[in-house]
């Protein structure tokens, strides 16, 4: 019988499908028969040969070339209007039943489905999918992800926990993410200690990696409709990752530029100036920006020139420089297929930071048995207190 885990996560952009994502690259090495992957109840749709299909599970699907037919990895796509017609109607019908055949399908073959949750516990409790439901009808314990911090990272644990032991459903682990590099030794030990005493292991901590989050330049032409104005582009699109504002003086930019040296730079047709300071900065030898997006349409001949020469990608939009700032400001950008740089750095991340074997090993032996503390332990604290003259 194949292994089965959910991933869950206390709200949306937790992680999930960054997990999800690395954990499905290192257990496909740890298992003989690999790993399949499910997302029940997805929120995105993209369109993919005319048809409409679940954005995360195509996406992994697609990264990790897993060939898995995607209406059992995403049985069930919450279409906009989905919740008020299902209330009226009860339509589409055997959600759940859709749910739970995919998962069979997929545990066909493999050692282990891996399930991707949806927004925090409670989302699909409209459908009767909540994904406390899910995880009790499918039969799989949890892990949550958990964003990185001591209290809070605990508070939103015990929250998000007991919609799942409400409905029985073990929670097994917690991976915690966006860890500050900084604050992972200091907080890590007490996170390990807390969740320890109550039966429930840190699989891992993820330190924060800005990169993954800074859209590419790709990402980033198709929010602003923007084009390539050079006929042949040096620099692949998803090589820039990130983007600064030409709001200020020339000196001013070329500062961020210097600090921030791969991300595109966004800057009004009318700035000539800034145009002229990055040109001259480029002939000199000076390193960024990554690529130039022009805003308030194509630049002039001369700027095109000498970025054909500098090998300095030059993309153009017809939208304003304050409507560009304002269409990506506060964005949230998922990974794409296409970064296959991001891609590597998700699975180098995860195989780095998060035990991919202790998950297996917990599940093995069954998620309602956790692990043995270590013997001496008690012996171990008590004369550790002795020597300290008895003083905690």
């Amino acid at each position: 019988m194949s292994l089965g885990l959910y991933v869950a996560g206390a709200g949306k952009d937790a992680g999930k499908t960054t997990l999800c994502l690395g954990l499905l690259a290192a257990l496909r090495n740890l298992l003989p028969r690999g790993v399949s992957f499910t997302k029940p109840l997805g929120q995105k749709t993209t369109v993919v040969d005319g048809e409409s299909v679940g954005q995360d599970s195509w996406f992994i699907n697609r990264a990790l070339d897993l060939d898995l037919p995607l209406q059992h990895s995403a049985p069930f796509s919450a279409f906009s209007g989905a919740a008020k017609r299902y209330i009226r109607t009860g339509e589409p019908d055997d959600i759940g039943g859709r749910v739970r055949r995919a998962y069979r399908k997929l545990s066909r073959g493999y050692d282990m489905v891996l399930a991707e949750g949806t927004g925090h516990p409670g989302v699909g409790s409209v459908f009767g999918l909540s994904n406390a439901e899910v995880a009790a009808m499918l039969g799989t314990p949890v892990v949550l992800v958990l964003d990185g911090g001591l209290g809070s990272t605990i508070d939103m644990f015990t929250h998000c926990a007991s919609l799942f032991q409400l409905r029985n459903v073990p929670v097994v682990g917690v991976v915690i993410n966006r860890v500050l590099p900084s604050k992972i030794d200091s907080i890590g030990g007490l996170l390990r200690q807390w969740f320890g005493e109550r039966g429930v292991e840190v699989f891992g901590l993820i330190p924060y990696d800005e990169g993954l989050s800074a859209p590419s330049l790709g990402v980033i032409s198709r929010a602003l409709e923007a084009g390539p104005v050079l006929e042949e582009e040096t620099l692949a699109p998803n090589s820039v990752y990130g983007y600064l504002t030409a709001f200020g003086s020339p000196d001013e930019v070329l500062s961020e530029v210097s600090r921030r040296p791969r991300a595109a730079l966004l800057v009004s047709g009318s700035r000539m100036d800034v145009l002229d300071a990055v040109v001259v900065r480029r002939m000199s030898g000076g390193e960024g920006p990554g690529a130039l997006v022009v805003c308030g349409g194509a630049p002039g001949q001369r700027h095109r020139d000498a970025c054909g020469r500098l090998g300095l990608p030059l993309y153009a939009t017809s939208g304003s420089l304050q409507g560009a700032a304002s269409r990506l400001a506060g964005k949230t950008f998922k990974v794409e297929p296409e970064e296959s740089a991001k891609i590597e750095r998700i699975v180098d991340l995860v195989a780095e930071n998060v035990d991919a074997e202790a998950i297996l090993e917990r599940l093995r032996r069954g998620p309602g048995v956790p692990r043995k503390p270590r013997r001496g332990g008690l012996l171990k604290r008590f004369f550790s207190r002795l020597l300290r003259g008895g003083r905690r």
